[in-house]
């Protein structure tokens, strides 16, 4: 049994809500997923920077070529 991400459910929002209501910070991002025992799921943010799905943290650690 797969074990969910503790903000799998906040990805589910954002994709559906206003995004005025999402800078508002309703189902905004977590803080880090590390501190919720939790991996992260990257994204190419603009070639050398990525950000995670679930949380705000960001990297340059990660090679997209």
């Amino acid at each position: 049994m797969n074990k969910k991400h503790p903000y799998e459910n906040r990805v589910w929002w954002r994709l559906r809500l206003p995004w005025f209501l999402i800078n508002w910070g309703i189902a905004g991002k977590g803080k880090d997923c590390e501190l919720v025992k939790a991996k992260h799921k990257w994204y190419n943010i603009d070639g050398t920077k990525s950000g995670c799905y679930y949380c705000k943290k960001t990297t340059e650690d990660i090679d997209w070529k």
